[in-house]
């Protein structure tokens, strides 16, 4: 028996190519048979390992925006920020397109927390990159005007992202995700979310579509 702290199979419980990964007290842990299994590997298991390697090609471009926007949940569960956004897309974000495991935009959440989103959120594309706006709700018992704007475009034919960590502030309800260094004729993903000034907290990401650059 050993523990598994990294990697996409921690938080995953079944068995793949006679390694078996079970869950206890909140951590992963994996047992692997003395001898090889002559027994087929079940449908369930093939898609298993189809999602998982689909997910590990994707992680890439999101290391960096995991760290943060992951941070909260990975402290209290003990895994790292990686593993939860793996264990997010794998149970939230993954469905079949043709044939093929592909991770859903819509419900992808490159950050994930209490903090309030905005109301109302825009973007556009610019010579320059992405300008962002949204909508501000601060006030006693709402939004912080401190709270700072995350903003994400994600490449998926470069496998890259361009992302900016705190941001303008609520109130300045404008920012501009600069695509410097980013090959132009490619279309990107866009994301929006807010961060506290201390980072304490952050809030559930919001997908607002499509943009070419």
């Amino acid at each position: 028996m050993a523990r598994v702290v990294s990697g996409p199979y921690v938080g995953f419980s079944g068995t793949i190519d006679g390694t078996t990964y079970y869950q206890m007290n909140g951590k992963t842990y994996a047992k692997k048979k003395n001898s090889k299994s002559n027994i087929p590997r079940t449908e369930g298991q093939l898609a298993t390992e189809s999602k998982l390697g689909m997910i590990a090609k994707f992680m890439p471009p999101f290391e960096e925006i995991a760290k943060v926007g992951y941070q909260l949940i990975a402290k209290a569960s003990g895994n790292s920020t990686h593993n939860e956004m793996v264990s997010h897309i794998f149970k939230k974000a993954c469905e079949k397109q043709s044939g093929k495991w592909v991770v859903n935009m819509e419900k992808f959440l490159i950050t994930q927390g209490k903090l309030a989103s905005a109301k109302r959120n825009s973007a556009e594309m610019t010579m320059d990159g992405v300008l962002f706006n949204w909508s501000n709700e601060t006030g006693p018992g709402k939004s912080h005007h401190s709270d700072q704007v995350i903003m994400l475009a994600y490449f998926p034919e470069l496998k890259e992202s361009a992302v900016k960590i705190g941001g303008a502030s609520r109130n300045a309800q404008q920012d501009l995700l600069l695509l410097t260094g980013v090959e132009k004729g490619y279309t990107a993903e866009i994301f929006i979310s807010f961060i506290a000034d201390d980072h304490s907290d952050v809030a559930n990401s919001i997908y607002l579509g499509q943009l070419n650059w």
